[in-house]
């Protein structure tokens, strides 16, 4: 308990450790009082009843492994092959020997033999604040309004070598509402789109039941145990790998691949009852799978570099803030950063890597928010604009170029951006303008691009996506960009109802079959012989958020002689890097 502050710390993963939430009303009494008092109302301590085993990534005292990472590889599978390299241990998540140390030749797949889901709460998550004060003053807005509301503390300090901090990233959830159904809380969520991120968040109170069992090809060797298992290497070399892992890198698609992984594999029950997997490794290898999968192996080796501490640098700073009610700290996939484990080992980002080991972004002593995307379009964005929600150290905007001389015009003006987006400057990330190594359309796709919809289309989209029936598509209008030209806000034009989205990855998603490119772009609309719009096109520039680094503008400034610290300051201005470990 921290009295000081006056909540109950919340650590939200479902092994061994507990919910604690107070209602405001309980916060404000505790402030008057002094005193520290539990609400025993709906919001009631409810202990997790999960299984519990030794892993570093787990929390002591409030603390956490730095240089440890349990990532979340898949979800929701009914059966899982793999295949061990190497000697392997298995254990139950209770730490019991199911198989002891030895090697295997063959395939062998966990399947359900039974299970039941998790039982699930479900409230809205309104911001984060690294401030409690400002966390509790909003929830005071909330509560003023009649609804119900929580302070809950997440995270805590990240440990180097169980005594140096690296970071702190406390930080305070103002979360709404407290629901049995994920409905009833997306109800919620859509009455605060307008001024908020909202995002539903689940929490566990009862863990998934169920029996697995894992057997070997040749059916000579069976197993069953309750809840999951942990494949454990017995040296250094050994790997595991999993077959048909569903893989979204950043596309427009998905496909199966067989991946090949170091470190622990936990294969186990997910909160839907089906198999889900994950992976514990040291960060330093977990990067050896997220620089080839974000950047390409064959990229300059300072923008390699760049690369390397940036992700290196998202790992610590989001640590026990990303996946909190998952038994894992972040995900395999784009929501966190694409990691592939060992299956695409380069010698060149792995060498990027070692030379820049240890070396973080820092700024005033902390952590960056070291964001990055593919093609910023030639500008990048605040990104407390683009997400909405406060953060410590974030990345601001600046030019991608590698000219002081470069005629920007103003991008928060339609005039700006149209002259932008239908023009090819003469910044980092113009593919035009360097022979990096990328397909040949490159440029076409995500530097500049266009796509079209037919009004219907178009409508029908749009209410897929949004819940919301317009009626006949009029129009759609922008009503405030940032400094990138990227479109925070826009309003939705029809014959039933207008629509206004805030966010740049809410319009993207809302005015696409998958999702735009960008928010950068125009709309220009073609009408028919009645007037009424026939084709609506989308021009756009960027491929990204385009928040903190630009991946190709960074491979630009390398082939012209910019060190990785250079690039790295350039992108995150007023950050340093700086070595913390592996001296």
């Amino acid at each position: 308990m921290n009295s000081v502050l006056l909540v109950m710390p919340m650590v939200d993963t479902w092994q061994h450790q507990f919910r604690c939430a107070f209602s405001l009303t309980a916060i404000l009494a505790i402030f008057m009082a002094g005193i520290l008092l539990a609400n025993q109302g709906e919001q009631e301590t409810m202990p997790l009843d999960a299984a519990e085993h030794n892993s570093e990534f787990m929390a002591s005292n409030g603390r956490f492994s730095a240089l440890t990472v349990r990532v979340g590889l898949l979800e929701e599978y009914k059966k899982i092959t793999f295949q061990m390299h190497g000697c392997y241990r298995i254990e139950s998540l209770s730490g019991d020997i199911l198989r002891a140390a030895g090697t295997s030749k063959s395939r062998w797949r966990a399947r359900i033999e039974e299970s039941a889901p998790a039982q699930m709460l479900y409230s809205v998550l309104v911001a984060s604040y690294p401030d409690s004060d400002k966390a509790m003053a909003l929830a005071e807005i909330f509560a003023g309004q009649g609804q119900s509301a929580v302070v809950n503390q997440i995270g805590g300090p990240v440990e180097l070598n169980g005594n140096d901090v690296v970071s702190d990233n406390t930080q305070y959830r103002v979360q709404i509402g407290n629901f049995k159904t994920e409905a009833e809380a997306r109800a919620l969520r859509e009455t605060c789109d307008a001024d908020y991120s909202p995002r539903i968040i689940r929490e566990v109170i009862r863990k998934p039941k169920g029996m697995i069992e894992f057997f070997d090809a040749d059916m000579t060797e069976s197993y069953m145990t309750e809840a999951g298992f942990r494949l454990i290497p017995e040296d250094a070399n050994a790997t595991v790998t999993i077959c048909s892992v569903l893989t979204v890198s950043g596309f427009t698609y998905e496909r199966p691949e067989d991946r090949r992984y170091a470190g622990i594999v936990e294969i186990y029950l997910d909160r839907t009852g089906g198999l889900a997997a994950l992976n514990e490794v040291d960060i330093d290898t977990y990067l050896r799978g997220v620089v080839p999968a974000e950047m390409p192996a064959m990229f300059p080796f300072d923008a390699l570099k760049a690369q390397a501490i940036a992700a290196r640098t998202v790992v610590m700073a989001q640590k026990a803030t990303r996946h909190t009610n998952d038994p894992f700290e972040l995900c395999a996939h784009v929501h966190c950063q694409v990691y592939c484990g060992v299956t695409r080992d380069d010698e060149r980002s792995n060498r990027a890597i070692e030379e820049t080991r240890g070396e973080l972004l820092v700024s005033n002593g902390e952590l960056v928010d070291a964001f990055y995307s593919a093609v910023c379009g030639g500008h990048t964005e605040d990104a407390e604009l683009t997400w909405l929600t406060p953060m410590r150290h974030p990345a601001l905007g600046v030019p991608c170029s590698c000219s002081d001389s470069l005629d920007y015009p103003d991008l928060t003006t339609e005039a700006g951006v149209r002259r932008w987006i239908h023009s090819s400057p003469s910044v980092c990330c113009n593919p035009n303008n360097h022979n990096l190594p990328l397909p040949a359309d490159y440029g076409k796709k995500h530097f500049r691009w266009e796509i079209s919809y037919t009004r219907s289309e178009l409508e029908d989209i749009i209410r897929d996506k949004t819940g919301a029936d317009v009626g006949t598509l009029y129009d759609i209008l922008p009503i405030s960009r940032g400094k990138s030209g990227r479109l925070v806000e826009i309003e939705i034009l029809g014959s039933r109802r207008n629509l206004r989205i805030k966010r740049e990855l809410k319009i993207r998603r809302a005015l696409a079959k998958t999702q735009l490119e960008s928010s950068c772009f125009l709309v220009e609309v073609l009408p028919d012989s009645t007037g009424l719009p026939m084709e609506i096109v989308f021009n756009g520039a960027g491929w990204g958020h385009g928040v903190g680094m630009c991946q190709c503008g960074a491979a630009r400034m390398a082939l012209d002689g910019m060190t990785y610290q250079q690039i790295l300051e350039h992108y995150y201005s007023g950050a340093a890097v700086e070595k913390r470990y592996g001296f």
